[in-house]
């Protein structure tokens, strides 16, 4: 046993020696070393093989969107409209019959636009309006002489006119002067006056009221037209 020992330990001593050598001794292994080998890394690599694709893209196809539109067929919206029709509306209306009511009535003879009949000369031009302003009188006889101012008066339903003068030189007297034309309203409120010198009468409805002078007549006459 000991001499085993001595000689592991030559053995030792050999190989640390020769491990500080330069180049060193190849050690024989008994065992064939497999790390020699041929490397096959160098066979053909076959990356390189055609690629496939490049195929045609059949996407070109024809588009079929292009289909005539049939949206343009002919609109039968301009048939003719039957509201045409003559409208039976203007038919004539019976409520325009003539009204019995307008009969001529010798008291609304001048009342508001109908044709005023002249007596004593009094034509429309020459009323005098007194119906808003003015005195509601008729003057005659003094300065004024053998007549009335003014002669021919307008005033409202309603109103009153006084007539002012000698009556025992001018006698007042109603209607119509004796030879004249025309037919005034009746029943005419002025009364015949004889004497004094003012009276006044009421007219409560529209129509003509001629007067006159019963000494001076047909020149001194005159009319009270009531509207």
């Amino acid at each position: 046993m000991r001499t085993n020992f001595i000689l592991g330990s030559a053995l030792l001593m050999a190989g640390m020696v020769a491990g500080c050598s330069d180049d060193p001794a190849p050690v024989t292994d008994a065992g064939t070393d497999a790390g020699t080998l041929v490397d096959t890394g160098s066979a053909t690599d076959t990356g390189t093989t055609t690629d496939t694709g490049t195929t045609t893209d059949t996407g070109t196809a024809t588009d079929t969107g292009t289909t005539t539109d049939t949206g343009t067929t002919t609109d039968t919206g301009t048939a003719t409209d039957a509201g045409t029709a003559t409208d039976t509306g203007t038919a004539t209306d019976a409520g325009s019959a003539t009204d019995a009511g307008t009969t001529t009535d010798a008291g609304s003879a001048a009342d508001a636009g109908a044709a005023l009949t002249v007596i004593h000369g009094c034509t429309e031009a020459m009323y005098v309006d007194r119906r808003t302003t003015g005195e509601r009188s008729v003057t005659f006889g003094g300065v004024v002489g053998s007549a009335y101012s003014p002669k021919c008066l307008i005033i409202s339903a309603g109103q009153m006119v006084s007539f002012s003068g000698p009556f025992s030189s001018h006698p007042l007297r109603t209607g119509v002067a004796p030879g004249q034309s025309g037919t005034g309203s009746t029943p005419n409120p002025i009364a015949n006056t004889d004497s004094g010198s003012s009276v006044s009468f009421t007219f409560a409805a529209p129509g003509i009221y001629p007067y006159h002078c019963m000494f001076h007549q047909p020149s001194m006459a005159g009319v009270i037209l009531v509207r």
